[in-house]
């Protein structure tokens, strides 16, 4: 067994899925094993099994937006509030609410196993570095072993049962769909076959058993192995989904499957076990991080974050946590799938909370903030995907509720391709989803300098959006472009004493699309097109309400006007987005940048799991390295679970997403201009440390070695001549890349 320092282990099995329970996964399918010795469950995902259906936007629904603004105008904010959410965004055709697809529990796979005795010596683990969960124990002086992975080469969930003795493995396999009137079929082959329909979507999950010694029979209920040497257990599953509207099925599941299998099933484990780990390895391995001394690899995972719930010191545990993160990310978002949804791609129920989405207020934007940083650029590009993917809608999304050219969508999504806005307002009606979403857009060619992916893939996201933007802007009674009507998400305001949502103008918003409209600009400069467009955005980003500070708080105004918050410890930072994840408050702004510290202190340092993982990458962005890791020693210690998983609650992927960008942001910061900051936010607790392959903007590379909280020695990878500004401790030196395409700092 397994005793790096990237392994997760437990020395009993898992009983609940969301706290105890190991995730695998390959970007399609995800599983959740819970190593159970008379009967192992193994939960199963794949991506696209929602429910709902592609809902229609009411192409009239804009008539109605004049009035909110008239109402907006007059200082009427519950007039605009009951206009917004009783006549206009009564009109999102939502008809049965349930149309709104929610991500689906597929299905459980289970294993009973022949009584084997007393068991002992038992452990459950799951290796980071590898990908691979496993399970030993003994009974009656035998040793059994079981092992999981999700091959993204063989597109297969994978099951090993094997024993040091031959004959020893003798179980029933069975299969329960999750889903309400699916069909199971047992088959003499050695085959189960669920297959069903949501009510619009068709899908189908097949396992295949192969023993190796022994035999395998159909009975009724289950597929009983006997007497075999080991066995082995590969799954796939599939809808027929496919991501072109309108009605976005079409996919022939059942083919599908069979040809996974037929691609598969003759293969040895080893073969599959090799191809898997060198494939998975080769994204994994790019990092690697060591905070302080070598882990103590003796106590389970759950009794060490007990510990250091209590009080202990534990660097690598931290360390650990930032690992598992890029681990999550990887199994759950590769080329060709779907991005990460609100839980990455795992779920065990049919009413998941939130639906388990794709949201656009913050999580889904989460997800992928460690993806350039950590060096996963292509588990980002699933996301660039999907975000082009939701033009077509959005494009009708504009012009059916704003009459505004360009694409728009509003805070979430399903595969369904839902951009409008909805009811309540507070949630639905946040304007600024399509601008957040093209900062990834952009931030994929930041990191790389990809000019054709720029020229073709990113530009024409970008101006698309920034068109909706102009149009949509309106001028205020103070000459200010705002964004109006819009809510802060998913905050709340006092007005005439009493909570209101909807605004003239929100801090969130103005800067996503200055940000945007900056990107664009950034855009037209480097391809030499759009003179004209760029002058347009020129003149409205020096239009755009600029940043408030409160005369009330002396911190960040949410909205245009100085309200007091309904809540001022409210989950979402939204009037920081300037400082993180946009670079449009910085040090050159030192009474803005201290605005911002009033607005991260009055909001606290507690808060739900994703919330405080945006105040680690918020401090860490102010340079304050021992305040981001009280943030991060507080989230660890009190919003992981014993499989470490991050919750709100519940569970939600972002903050184990977010914690893993804030460590990154902690040891490495770069900037558009090319400075790359070594160290810029590193607490007193880490000592001793040392990072590699942390990613910068401008496709360099960084290794980063300290010793008593100073740096030793930093190399920089990159193209030959590329270079820029390295900053450290207060100094900044130029740089250029020399032949070798490495530079050492200090020379």
């Amino acid at each position: 067994m397994s005793e790096s320092s990237l392994t997760l282990w437990y020395d009993f099995p898992a009983e609940d899925w969301e706290k105890q329970a190991l995730p695998i996964g390959n970007g399609r399918l995800g599983a959740m094993f819970f190593g159970g010795i008379e009967e192992e469950r193994i939960q199963f995902n794949e991506e696209t099994l929602y429910s709902g259906r592609p809902i229609p936007p009411d192409e009239s629904a804009y008539q109605e937006l004049p009035k909110i603004r008239e109402y907006l105008a007059a200082g009427d904010y519950a007039a605009a509030q009951r206009h917004a959410e009783e006549v206009f965004l009564k009109r999102t055709s939502f008809g049965d609410a349930s149309d709104f697809g929610s991500y689906q529990n597929f299905g459980d796979l289970y294993i009973a196993f022949e009584e084997q005795g007393e068991p002992g010596q038992y452990r459950r683990e799951l290796d980071l570095s590898r990908a691979v969960g496993r399970v030993e124990y003994t009974c009656a002086g035998k040793t059994y072993t079981r092992e999981y992975l999700c091959s993204y080469p063989d597109n297969v969930l994978a099951v090993r049962l094997a024993c040091g003795e031959a004959q020893a493995i003798t179980a029933r396999v069975s299969l329960q769909p999750g889903q309400p009137g699916a069909r199971t079929e047992y088959l003499p082959d050695g085959r189960i076959v669920a297959s069903g329909t949501t009510g619009y979507l068709e899908f189908e999950a097949v396992a295949q058993i192969v023993c190796q010694g022994g035999r395998i029979q159909a009975c009724g209920g289950y597929i009983e192995i006997c007497n075999a040497d080991s066995a082995l257990i590969l799954l796939t599953a599939a809808t027929a989904y496919q991501s072109s509207a309108p009605s976005y099925i079409g996919k022939g599941c059942k083919a599908y499957n069979a040809q996974v299998l037929a691609g598969v099933q003759s293969k040895s484990w080893e073969a599959i076990l090799n191809e898997h780990t060198a494939d998975f390895g080769r994204l994994f391995g790019r990092v690697e991080l060591r905070l302080g001394g070598e882990p103590e690899a003796v106590l389970p995972t759950n009794k060490r974050l007990e510990r250091y719930a209590a009080g202990e010191k534990d660097t690598q545990l931290e360390a650990l946590a930032f690992q598992y993160g890029r681990y999550l990310l990887i199994s759950s978002s590769r080329e060709g799938t779907l991005p990460a949804n609100l839980q990455g791609i795992w779920n065990d129920s049919n009413t998941p909370q939130w639906g388990s989405m794709f949201c656009y207020n913050i999580n889904l934007n989460m997800n992928y903030w460690p993806a350039e940083t950590t060096n996963l650029a292509e588990c980002h590009r699933p996301l660039i995907r999907f975000i082009d993917s939701l033009r077509l809608s959005g494009r009708r999304s504009a012009k059916c509720y704003f009459d505004a050219k360009g694409w728009f969508t509003a805070k979430k999504s399903d595969i369904w391709g839902y951009t409008q806005p909805y009811a309540a307002a507070v949630n639905g009606l946040f304007i600024g989803g399509a601008g957040w979403l093209c900062e990834d857009v952009w931030e994929y060619y930041s990191f790389s300098g990809d000019t054709e992916y720029l020229r073709d893939t990113a530009y024409p996201i970008l101006k698309e959006a920034a068109e909706f933007y102009l149009d949509y802007l309106t001028e205020n009674e103070d000459g200010f472009l705002v964004s109006s009507p819009s809510t802060s998400p998913e905050n709340s305001f006092l007005a005439d004493g009493k909570k209101q949502t909807v605004s003239d103008g929100c801090e969130m918003d103005h800067r996503i699309i200055e940000e945007l409209f900056g990107n664009c600009i950034r855009c037209c400069g480097i391809l030499g097109v759009d003179a004209d467009f760029r002058a347009r955005l020129e003149e409205a980003k020096g239009k755009l309400a600029p940043t408030r500070v409160s005369r009330r708080t002396g911190g960040i105004q949410e909205w245009y006007h100085d309200w007091k918050e309904s809540d001022p410890e409210h989950r979402h930072l939204s009037p920081l987005y300037g400082v993180y994840p946009a670079q449009l408050i910085t040090a050159e702004q030192p009474a803005l940048m201290e605005a911002a510290k009033a607005t991260l202190n009055s909001r606290g340092d507690e808060s739900t799991g994703w919330s405080r993982a945006w105040k680690i990458n918020l401090w860490a962005r102010l340079l304050d390295g021992n305040r981001a890791h009280k943030v991060l020693r507080g989230m660890l210690a009190e919003r992981f679970f014993g499989n470490l998983f991050s919750f709100h609650p519940p569970f939600q992927i972002d903050g184990n997403l977010g914690y893993t960008a804030g460590v990154a942001e902690m040891l490495l910061q770069s900037t558009y201009e090319g400075e790359i900051r070594l160290l810029p936010a590193l607490p007193e607790e880490w000592r001793d440390g040392r990072v590699s392959g942390l990613q910068a903007r401008g496709n360099f590379t960084v290794d980063i070695v300290w010793k008593d909280g100073r740096l030793t020695r930093a190399a920089i990878r990159g193209e030959p001549g590329a270079g820029g500004t390295i900053a450290y401790n207060g100094e900044e030196r130029p740089f250029e890349m020399p032949g070798s395409g490495r530079f050492l700092f200090p020379r």
